[in-house]
């Protein structure tokens, strides 16, 4: 076999292997590689300039896209200051996802004031910053959250209406998210919204155990 039926049997050999790769970026290199065999065979052996300038244009715009997909998943940089937050709630996420998630939302700030009535349908997710804020049921507060803590995400999750009053103490900086916007992710980018989903549920898991602790050392 002559040196231009390998190199032409080459480039069939790597599309064909392409057809079995789901990952865009190798499906993407593999294709280049096999479009730079066959070009090499057009252009120097077959001397059929119309398929070698195709497959030239192929390369280029497969080229450019792997460039464009290396880009992208390169890390983000997370600013110093919400980095103690992504590290702790939301680490199953992209440093770029994160990135994107944290700019849907708006920083804001209320002083002793009430953030969520209880029966009232919730239409943000919150998330404390810094201050604190209180639980309360019947006016008698039954939990504490300070900074990482979510604010009615079981609302937001169950679309219920809030089953208690939240109300901050001294001044509160938190961030705030339409939930609707949110839930548009669902059907947008459904892998995302799984995330966010472990990310709340996490959230709920860590504070549920300390609250079972505590009843089951009075119940002992």
């Amino acid at each position: 076999m002559d040196d231009s039926l390998i190199i032409l049997n080459i480039g069939y050999a790597l599309t064909f292997i392409a057809l079995a790769i789901r990952e865009v970026l190798w499906l993407r290199s593999t294709l280049t590689a096999a479009q730079i065999s066959l070009f090499y065979y057009h252009f120097f052996f077959a001397n059929n300039n119309s398929a070698a300038f195709w497959t030239a244009i192929f390369i280029i715009v497969n080229g450019y896209n792997i460039i464009k997909i290396i880009l992208e998943r390169r890390p983000k940089i997370i600013p110093h200051e919400i980095r103690d937050l992504y590290d702790y709630i939301f680490h199953n996420l992209t440093t770029r996802e994160f990135l994107y998630f944290w700019n849907m939302g708006n920083i804001k700030s209320v002083t002793n004031d009430y953030l969520i009535r209880s029966g009232e349908n919730q239409n943000n997710l919150l998330l404390v910053l810094s201050g604190k804020v209180f639980v309360e049921v019947n006016q008698t507060p039954i939990a504490a959250l300070e900074r990482g803590a979510f604010i009615a995400e079981i609302s937001f999750l169950t679309g219920e209406p809030a089953s208690a009053d939240v109300k901050a103490v001294d001044e509160l900086i938190f961030i705030s998210w339409k939930s609707e916007r949110l839930k548009n992710l669902e059907h947008d980018n459904p892998a995302f919204w799984m995330k966010l989903q472990h990310a709340l549920s996490e959230d709920l898991i860590k504070k549920v155990k300390p609250e079972a602790k505590k009843e089951s050392q009075i119940d002992n």
